[in-house]
């Protein structure tokens, strides 16, 4: 069974635009009731007032789904441009902070290698030890578990 249920649409160029009382243009529609019923029941879900509202809210969204192409072309370049100056922000950043931790290793490296007399076979096998234990964990390294190995207590 169906019912007569009024909208008001004003359609102009291929945009919706403000909706004035005066210039919209009353039609009829043929509407299943359970169309209806679906209508008024998602009325707050699309936080509109009226069943009128909820229709051209609609419409509005169909339009945009049939021109999608059109939005997609005019979007898409929009939106890879944003996302592209945030990975550069992000790039930026990281590269800031690699830099200032690679300069800080190498401060580490300098005054150890200064302060310890280790012989060339010695420095082989502690970074051949060091590459094995960091492959191993993943490179979550644990301070009290190479406390424990320069002591002796672990191998």
């Amino acid at each position: 069974m169906s019912s007569i249920f009024y909208i008001k649409v004003l359609y102009q160029n291929k945009e919706l635009i403000k909706i004035d009382e005066n210039e919209m243009k009353r039609v009829c529609l043929y509407l299943p009731t359970e169309i209806i019923e679906m209508c008024d029941g998602n009325l707050s879900l699309a936080k509109a007032k009226s069943r009128n509202q909820f229709v051209i809210d609609a419409i509005k969204l169909y339009d945009c789904v049939l021109h999608k192409d059109v939005n997609t072309e005019l979007l898409t370049p929009a939106f890879e441009t944003v996302i592209g100056a945030r990975l550069d922000l992000t790039e930026y950043r990281l590269s800031q902070i690699i830099f200032k931790l690679a300069f800080e290793m190498a401060a580490t490296m300098n005054i150890l290698a200064g302060t310890f007399q280790l012989d060339t076979e010695k420095f082989e096998l502690t970074k051949d030890r060091v590459l094995n234990e960091v492959k191993a964990v993943n490179g979550a390294i644990n301070l009290k578990d190479i406390i424990d190995y320069q002591n002796g207590e672990t191998e």
